[in-house]
């Protein structure tokens, strides 16, 4: 039987800011946060981003949704998006740093620029910064709120070639536990969610043996689904665990309990 993805939670009265929600997993977030009730702003700036937009509004003509692109890795945009929100009385009761730069090259740590590694931490950090404080800023003076922090396994142990990005989501998850301190006696939750495999397109397009090795080297003998991210996501920013603050809830299939991988052994 398909599990609801509201999960009973309402969020009516409430807006939802979720970012990098055009596509893949953030759209999925996005929806549920729409199904729950909640008033969400889509954020974006790939060219289907209208396509997207226009589809969930066609899909859920009754729904309260917004429009925003802004980059990111520019914090005067980010600045002059959140002042638009503010005009529009459309600020987050919710924000959901969901975007992320991935950080693919192949120069590794000594062939990587100074440039290229600061854009990664532009995105992953220094975005997700000034977006929780602007949100904060907002909800201190609004009777508190919930910041959920999408992380990755790679906080923790390291993708081999991926040293900004696996920089950048141990630095998310330090920025979480920090904001948690600092926010929750204002109302404020802050918790991040570290997510190991998860389930997109781009499954279907792995090399021949990829996708049976991963999944043979997976406890739960799957990827987290985008729907089940998306439930969690809810959990974290509703008022069902009050003292859940300052967590990072580990959703990665079982992988973090592995010293090695099941086909390499001992």
């Amino acid at each position: 039987m398909p599990i609801d993805s509201t999960a009973g939670l309402s969020f009516s009265g409430q807006t939802v800011l979720v970012t990098g929600s055009s596509r893949n997993l953030g759209l999925a977030i996005a929806i549920a946060f729409i199904e729950a009730g909640a008033r969400v702003v889509l954020h974006g700036c790939e060219a289907n981003f209208q396509a997207t937009y226009d589809g969930l509004q066609a899909s859920y003509p009754e729904a309260e949704l917004l429009q925003l692109a802004f980059d990111l890795s520019d914090a005067t945009a980010i600045d002059r998006a959140f002042q638009q929100l503010d005009a529009q009385d459309w600020m987050p009761d919710v924000l959901v740093n969901n975007a992320a730069h991935l950080g693919l090259n192949d120069d590794g740590v000594l062939g990587q620029s100074p440039e290229f590694f600061r854009e990664v931490l532009e995105v992953n950090l220094f975005g997700a910064f000034r977006c929780c404080q602007l949100v904060a800023q907002h909800q201190k003076q609004h009777e508190g709120g919930a910041i959920v922090n999408i992380s990755s396994l790679a906080s923790q142990q390291g993708i081999y070639g991926r040293s900004a990005y696996n920089v950048s989501k141990a630095a998310l998850d330090g920025l979480t536990r920090s904001m948690a301190q600092e926010l929750s006696g204002d109302g404020i939750r802050v918790n991040s969610l570290v997510l190991g495999y998860v389930w997109t397109e781009r499954w279907n397009h792995l090399p021949a043996g990829v996708e049976a090795r991963r999944l043979k080297n997976m406890p739960a003998g799957a990827p987290s689904s985008q729907q089940e991210i998306a439930r969690t996501v809810l959990f974290l920013a509703s008022a069902s665990a009050p003292t859940l603050v300052g967590a990072q809830l580990i959703l990665d299939g079982g992988m973090a309990t592995q010293q090695l991988p099941r086909d390499v052994g001992v």
